[in-house]
């Protein structure tokens, strides 16, 4: 059988909304034959807005193999949300939208540059990550 693959998740997400990014996590944490490693930044290590954040998240968004964001109306107004995704499509890190139950609309943010906005269902989300996830050595 051929090893898993692992694949370097970042999770662009605001602290104040952090229940779907929680949940978000223990989707990906509890799939069977799922390999990841969490790129998001913890919360317990939340980045200082200090001149260094920039290039800090730079380097954990360049390394990724796949943005996930939670869709929410909000995105539009988090500064480091849509910084987050501007820099995705930069540097080609492919975009994937999640969005919550009950939500029916998808900010243009979003739309605009996501490779696939998915329902809030583990094998959706699985799905897309394998989908459109970069192949990076």
């Amino acid at each position: 059988m051929p090893a898993l693959r692992s694949y370097r998740v970042f999770i662009s997400h605001c602290w104040e909304y952090n229940r779907d990014y929680h949940r978000l996590v223990e989707f990906l944490s509890e799939a069977p034959l799922f390999h990841w490693q969490n790129h998001s930044v913890p919360e317990g290590n939340a980045l200082r807005e200090d001149k260094k954040l920039e290039y800090r998240l730079r380097k954990r968004v360049g390394e990724s193999d796949i943005l996930l964001v939670v869709v929410g109306m909000e995105v539009p107004r988090r500064h480091w949300v849509r910084w987050e995704l501007k820099w995705a499509r930069i540097r080609g890190t492919p975009v994937v939208g999640v969005r919550p139950r009950g939500m029916v609309s998808v900010p243009k943010a979003i739309s605009r540059i996501a490779k696939d906005v998915v329902g809030w269902r583990r094998e959706s989300i699985l799905r897309a990550i394998r989908k459109h996830a970069l192949d990076r050595p």
